[in-house]
């Protein structure tokens, strides 16, 4: 355990000396009381915590998951490129413990991020605005940390299976622009191909994290069916809310326990 602790302490160590990790943290601290300005004309913030939460999704929806995909890609390649990975193995811990170490330790770092920058930047607007949507923003919070979580799972898993810093990132990017960009169109049009059915509608919600974390923040902000988008309409309309919320809180959960799950059975096959 307490190797496992020491490996977790130094993945935080290195998270937190990443420049992309506290220039994160930073800029969405800024972005919080950008949006809350801007979206209320200027007025002191006068809109609060609803607007500036419905603001400010979209764009944690693409940031987010680039940042962990791209630190989860780096976890394990760099480590080998770097030669560190046999030192690390020869610790009294087992190839998966060290795995799940440096996953463990990216994901404190990556909450903690996420903290920050919406943290303080929600602090000082709470100084400043009405307090009647703070549940709102804090489900949002939670939310752009569980869709960390989620990336950086995948990212760790690219990390393994490309072996290579530069082929696990550039893989990285490409998934992002997969998930975020892509994807909803794509699905929908594969679904209807398939079959009309909403089974396959439910499916293709469900098939990604992003996807799955924007249709609950918009639950949570301001349920409206025009902007749930057709994936989000038909499970609120057939499902309910609350199912809808239930499904796609599990599909996040199980969006960070596969690919960690596959990454730890491959990383145990592996030669270093």
């Amino acid at each position: 355990m307490s190797s496992f602790l020491t490996l977790v302490r130094k993945e935080i160590r290195d998270a937190a000396q990443s420049r992309w990790l506290v220039g994160f943290a930073l800029s969405f601290g800024l972005l919080v009381l950008l949006f809350a300005r801007v979206q209320s004309g200027g007025d002191v913030f006068a809109e609060g915590f609803n607007r500036t939460t419905a603001g400010l999704l979209n764009l944690a929806l693409l940031a987010v998951p680039l940042l962990a995909l791209l630190l989860g890609a780096a976890a394990v390649a760099t480590e080998r490129e770097q030669g560190t990975l046999a030192t690390l193995l020869s610790q009294p811990i087992g190839a998966g413990e060290l795995l799940l170490a440096k996953y463990a330790g990216l994901t404190l770092a990556l909450w903690a991020a996420v903290a920050l920058g919406f943290g303080l930047g929600g602090l000082l607007l709470a100084l400043v605005a009405p307090l009647g949507a703070l549940d709102r923003y804090l489900v949002f919070v939670g939310l752009a940390a569980g869709l960390a979580s989620a990336s950086a799972s995948i990212g760790v898993l690219l990390s393994v299976l490309l072996r290579t810093r530069l082929r696990a990132m550039a893989a990285a990017v490409l998934v992002w622009l997969v998930l975020t960009l892509f994807y909803e169109l794509a699905a929908i049009a594969v679904a209807l191909t398939i079959s009309a059915s909403g089974r396959t509608l439910l499916l293709a919600s469900l098939l990604d994290p992003v996807e799955a974390a924007r249709i609950l923040g918009i639950l949570a902000v301001e349920p409206n069916l025009e902007v749930l988008g057709p994936l989000g309409a038909y499970l609120a309309t057939e499902l309910g809310t609350g199912v809808t919320a239930g499904l796609l809180a599990s599909a996040l959960v199980a969006w960070v326990a596969a690919p960690l799950v596959v990454a730890v059975a491959v990383f145990r096959r592996q030669d270093v």
